[in-house]
């Protein structure tokens, strides 16, 4: 039975679980990536609100599991813990214009498990940028970005057409997407 853990589980569980997992760095342009983790649940006690999980790489980890997680009874051992993480960035180039660094963000508000189904929960959250293009190296195909409060950033461009578009001058507006969904599935569902 799938469904959509709270924030704490969310992230306490994608801590534990990342050193799992080898980083990925995304480079700009790129059409997106999910990065998925499983675990073993080993054990529950739902007295102390700890659940036990094993990564896939066999490390074992106890978590304290806050209030905001429902139905945490419904979670036994040996059900799998599954942690889908996605993220997008996006681009679009504007030949010079206005001055950039604005910023925006958007949080959804998150879903969590209806009563009597195992914990789960998603959340989305999207963050766009107007940035100023200092300087762009061809060698290594980045770009100097002046964004918000006055921060740097090199971005790669990972698509020579879109980077061979981007002159210094330009603005660009990125979009960086995330979003976590984390269910607890009966074994071998």
């Amino acid at each position: 039975m799938k469904v959509a853990l709270a924030a704490s589980m969310v992230l306490s569980t994608a801590a534990a679980l990342a050193t799992a997992q080898p980083a990925k760095i995304m480079d700009a342009g790129a059409a997106g990536e999910v990065t998925t983790i499983k675990a073993k649940v080993d054990a529950v006690d739902v007295a102390k609100r700890e659940v036990t999980l094993t990564g896939p790489l066999g490390r074992t980890v106890t978590l304290k599991v806050g209030e905001q997680v429902k139905n945490l009874a419904q979670v036994k051992a040996g059900d799998e813990l599954v942690l889908k993480y996605a993220e997008a960035l996006t681009l679009d180039v504007r030949k010079g214009g206005e001055a950039g660094r604005e910023k925006t963000s958007t949080t959804t508000p998150m879903v969590t498990a209806a009563p009597g189904a195992k914990p789960g929960a998603a959340q989305a959250r999207q963050v766009t940028i107007t940035a100023n293009v200092e300087s762009v190296d061809a060698t290594r195909q980045v770009v100097l970005l002046q964004g918000p409060g006055g921060r740097y950033v090199e971005a790669k461009i990972k698509d020579p057409a879109v980077f061979k578009t981007i002159k210094p001058g330009d603005k660009i507006d990125a979009t960086y997407t995330e979003a976590v969904l984390i269910e607890v599935v009966a074994p071998g569902k």
